[in-house]
């Protein structure tokens, strides 16, 4: 009888302590999930804050090339003015740069710009927005501009901005603009203006 009333008083608190232990396990899933919550919202927080900051940063260095750019022109007088002789990126990598030009004639006129590589003894042109395939070292290239002609009063400045993608090849290369003037937004009467040489060199 007494080993009987021991086994229903053992099996009582086994069923006692089983949901007292399954209650504290999910008492402990629970906390375990509302802290994995709060770091991952913690964690979002973090790159947010680094990506706001690396794109203000960026944003703040392409207004101050624009603005060197500008003020070149204006000091100078210079057709056409680029930032850099030389450009140092990783293989396909793509940066947004910046060019200047200046109509220093007296009346207005249309300008557009053309990009072009260096491919052997010759100078092949960018088709904007196409990848070309250099004959010379089998390297992949693409820059992406707006080539319409646009009007520039006498005296007065713009900028164009253009997307440069790295070639896929380890290499220096040569990197020619064109600056080409106009007698309206045709392109009619094209004559060469001005030109600019930088290098692009990928590691």
């Amino acid at each position: 009888m007494i080993e009987v009333i021991k086994e229903m008083v053992y099996s009582k608190f086994k069923k006692k302590f089983n949901k007292k232990a399954s209650l504290n396990l999910s008492i402990e899933a629970i906390v375990i999930v509302v802290i994995a919550f709060v770091v991952l919202g913690l964690a979002l927080g973090f790159v947010k804050g680094q990506f706001e900051q690396i794109t203000d940063t960026s944003s703040s260095v392409q207004d101050q090339i624009q603005q060197q750019i500008m003020d070149d022109l204006r000091r100078s007088n210079n057709k056409l003015s680029f930032p850099s002789d030389e450009l140092t990126l990783e293989l396909k990598d793509e940066e947004v740069q910046a060019v200047g030009i200046k109509n220093t004639d007296d009346q207005s006129k249309f300008f557009a710009v053309t990009f072009h590589v260096k491919d052997g003894i010759d100078f092949a042109d960018f088709i904007s927005g196409e990848k070309m395939s250099l004959a010379t070292s089998a390297a992949d290239v693409k820059i992406f501009w707006d080539n319409d002609y646009r009007e520039i009063s006498a005296g007065d400045t713009d900028i164009i901005k253009f997307s440069l993608t790295a070639p896929d090849k380890q290499g220096t290369y040569l990197y020619k603009i064109v600056l080409w003037e106009a007698e309206d937004s045709s392109g009619a009467g094209v004559t060469e203006y001005a030109t600019a040489n930088f290098f692009v060199k990928t590691s």
